[in-house]
């Protein structure tokens, strides 16, 4: 007897066919899902990664600095820091981009202020700064050679303390920070100092006493200007504190009493 051929039908083959398609597709989908599996690389990780020192890092008016001194920037202040534009973004929960504002009033200089018995005049002489007494409730405590107090509203801003900011076209008070935005710059943006205080016996009008009160204007800050700009007449003040410039301190150290 000869040797027996087995004949596959054509529709057997044509079935055989198509499994074999179908078990391809499958594997190439089990491929596909598990290189999605994998874990992400340095390519596509968000992860952020801690400085090598170990410095803490936090956010301060949208720059990345250190949080053991916000203003360490400022250590060797240059005045073409300064910001010379028009205006400043609108953030809704500061003042045209500052901290804070303050209504604003002169007296003159002081021959023996508050801050260590120094002429305020002398203290800013030749340099391109301005001297203030700020408010009762911007100090720590009343009335020589006291720090920064402040709080429940109040910025503070006491004995040889520093703040960059710019005066605002309105006048006596602020209703709310969009319309600090909406006023406008009366003035390029200057530093104050605060050499003296503005005590709120005498002054009741504009220096509140206590951390969290406000003045007749609805301010919770005040700042009496030695000699403001020119053209600058109780102008509202907008202001972020920052740290003394270099020249600044090393003449409060020689001329002030409070650290003797």
């Amino acid at each position: 007897f000869g040797r027996r051929h087995f004949v596959v039908p054509l529709r057997r083959r044509l079935h055989l066919i198509r499994m074999c398609a179908w078990l391809l597709s499958i594997l190439s989908l089990l491929t596909v899902a598990l290189a999605r599996l994998g874990t992400p690389n340095a390519s596509n990780s968000t992860a952020p990664t801690a400085p090598a020192n170990g410095t803490v890092l936090k956010q301060w008016n949208n720059d990345t600095r250190s949080a053991l001194d916000p203003f360490d920037d400022f250590d060797d202040f240059e005045f073409s820091e300064l910001e010379l534009n028009n205006t400043r973004a609108y953030t809704g929960s500061s003042y045209a981009g500052y901290a804070a504002y303050a209504t604003t009033t002169r007296y003159g200089d002081a021959k023996a202020a508050a801050c260590g018995g120094m002429n305020t005049g002398a203290l800013i002489g030749g340099l391109p700064y301005y001297s203030v007494a700020s408010a009762q409730s911007m100090w720590k405590g009343c009335c020589w050679c006291q720090g920064s107090g402040g709080g429940r509203g109040t910025m503070g801003l006491g004995c040889f303390s520093c703040a960059k900011g710019r005066f605002l076209r309105t006048t006596n008070g602020v209703d709310s920070p969009s319309s600090a935005y909406r006023s406008g710059f009366a003035s390029k943006e200057i530093v104050v100092v605060v050499a003296d205080l503005c005590p709120h016996q005498g002054n009741e009008r504009w220096c509140p006493q206590w951390p969290g009160q406000r003045n007749q204007y609805g301010a919770h800050n005040h700042l009496d200007f030695s000699h403001p700009p020119h053209g600058i007449d109780n102008n509202n003040f907008v202001f972020t504190p920052i740290r003394c410039p270099r020249d600044l301190r090393q003449r409060y150290q020689q001329m002030s009493r409070c650290h003797r």
